[in-house]
């Protein structure tokens, strides 16, 4: 529950901003995302890393996917896309929403055990939907800022380590 500074229990402004107090841009909240499930991934992928089951740090990742990102591409394609019109474009930040509801799909299935359980399939699947996340924010940003975004900022999560 996000507070004003000094009252307790008083809710923010909706409008998130900045440490500069101006509001985030979409490149801004992109990174936020980014940065939250390069984290959790992190944390998995180290784990993974190990040879050990990431069960606590499945759920973590699953969780933030689920109710932040997997919700604002939701969010997305019933408010924005109808309004924005049909373009090959949006057709494809559409389909990318899609791969982003399967990699995470994949990776519950592995979580719920319906799905392979081995640490290095889980951590393939980890890079992919983190390459893909990258890949999908920095397009969505090009063709919403109508290709001058500035993603100058951005954290590069898809050094994927050497296999």
């Amino acid at each position: 529950l996000l507070t004003a500074a000094g009252e307790p229990g008083r809710l923010r402004s909706a409008v998130i901003t900045a440490p500069d107090d101006r509001p985030l841009t979409l490149a801004d909240e992109h990174g936020l995302l980014l940065r939250q499930v390069a984290v959790r991934a992190e944390e998995l992928l180290a784990v993974a890393a190990d040879g050990r089951w990431p069960g606590r740090e499945l759920e973590s990742l699953l969780t933030y996917m689920r109710a932040e990102v997997l919700r604002q591409a939701h969010d997305e394609e019933r408010l924005l896309f109808p309004v924005a019109g049909s373009s090959p474009a949006l057709e494809r930040l559409g389909r990318d929403h899609t791969i982003l509801h399967l990699l995470t799909e994949t990776l519950a299935a592995a979580a719920s055990g319906r799905g392979p359980q081995v640490p290095a399939q889980l951590a393939e699947t980890t890079w992919d939907l983190l390459t893909h996340l990258e890949r999908h924010l920095s397009n969505e940003e090009a063709v919403l800022a109508g290709g001058g975004a500035d993603a100058s900022g951005r954290m590069e999560v898809s050094r994927r380590p050497a296999r």
